[in-house]
């Protein structure tokens, strides 16, 4: 039990923890072998996890950031792959900006497990940068004209609606010239296609092409220019999703080493009887429960509304990430050999933990953020 955690917050973790166990982990070696699978992703979004953080009266259960990072930790713990399709949409940002016909059509079938969305930000020359996105967005009527490239974008191809980032203003910077827009699967003008991946091979990443796409003006999501201060005010969210998955996967790294270093027998005796291997599980467990501390710290700082959440988030991204993949690659090493085929789930949770350090902010992009904040 965690001391820090409410009753209700409890079970929560217990109410996630059972679903993740019984209806993802059995699972997980498929999808990262075959790739993402909308008909057991629908398994997610039936539970009511999707929709839980959001508030009472939108249909959720108001978990709030810190139930969302209990969520996410323990479908990472089984699969990780499944939590990225979970954290991204970008439908946190409909409560305060979009119209209300945009969240009876869109956000609230969202909370109610009806819709699947997509966050579409990054393009082949934005990434941190996000103020050089190039994709545009005409005004022509009653319409907007939709031209441009996005990549790795989760749930790209499948997704029900794409939440996209578009310059309407070429003039100004983007901080001032960047709008947002909902478009509806279906909508002609729009291009997909599932990109490989090294990592979390079990979600779906895609690059989406906007060619003349027409979609009603009503469809801009808030103000038109608002849409960089839309993204980057849901940064710490973003950042904090990222440390719990990460957590996740440190906790599941961690178990998986123990129970191979209790019944691997070398030399006569268990491989944790030696002392070396027996240490480095010790530094997995610090650097876990350290992270974790943070990363909860970070999210209830969200949720107070704290005006140091953002660095914080930032923080916690950074330790929780770097613990994962200490975890990871220690674990790795620990079943030597067998460690490196795909029979092991060693060598899954390898490749997994890097992920994490590059989306929602890189590590090194981090680290400058928290440094820039100290100095200022």
């Amino acid at each position: 039990m965690n001391p820090f955690f409410t009753e209700e917050q409890e079970n929560l973790k217990a109410r996630a923890r059972k679903f993740a166990e019984e209806v993802l982990a059995p699972k997980a070696r498929e999808l990262d072998e075959n790739g993402f699978d909308r008909a057991h992703y629908q398994k997610v979004m039936d539970s009511g996890l999707v929709g839980a953080p959001q508030s009472k009266a939108d249909g959720g259960e108001g978990v709030a950031t810190v139930g969302r990072c209990i969520i996410l930790e323990e479908i990472s713990r089984v699969c990780p792959s499944t939590a990225l399709s979970y954290l991204v949409g970008g439908m946190g940002l409909y409560p305060a900006y979009a119209t209300e016909e945009q969240k009876q059509k869109y956000y609230l079938p969202w909370v109610a497990g009806k819709i699947l969305p997509a966050f579409c930000l990054t393009e082949p020359g934005a990434g941190s940068d996000v103020a050089s996105v190039a994709t545009t967005a005409v005004r022509d009527g009653d319409e907007y004209v939709l031209n441009g490239k996005k990549t790795l974008t989760v749930n790209g191809a499948s997704a029900d609606v794409w939440n996209v980032w578009a310059i309407t203003n070429p003039d100004v910077p983007a901080s001032k010239g960047m709008s947002a827009f909902i478009v509806e699967k279906g909508t002609p003008g729009v291009e997909t296609r599932v990109q490989k991946m090294m990592c979390l091979r079990g979600a779906e990443v895609a690059e989406i092409e906007f060619k003349n796409c027409r979609i009603p003006a009503k469809n801009m999501l808030g103000e038109e220019g608002k849409g960089f201060k839309y993204a980057m005010g849901g940064i710490a969210g973003g950042r904090i999703n990222a440390a719990a998955c990460s957590i996740g996967i440190a906790q599941h790294a961690l178990e998986e080493a123990i129970s191979y270093a209790k019944t691997r027998v070398q030399f006569k005796q268990p491989i944790g009887n030696n002392q070396g291997l027996s240490w480095q599980l010790a530094e997995m467990k610090c650097k876990l429960e350290s992270a974790r501390a943070l990363v909860y710290k970070a999210a209830a700082m969200i949720d107070a509304g704290s005006p140091e959440a953002g660095d914080f988030a930032s923080m916690a991204k950074v330790e929780a990430t770097e613990a994962a993949q200490f975890c990871a690659d220690r674990g790795l090493q620990m079943h030597g050999g067998y460690g490196c085929t795909t029979d092991c789930v060693a060598e899954r949770i390898y490749r997994d933990a890097h992920a994490a350090r590059i989306y929602d902010g890189t590590t090194d992009i981090l680290k400058l953020v928290v440094s820039r904040s100290l100095l200022k």
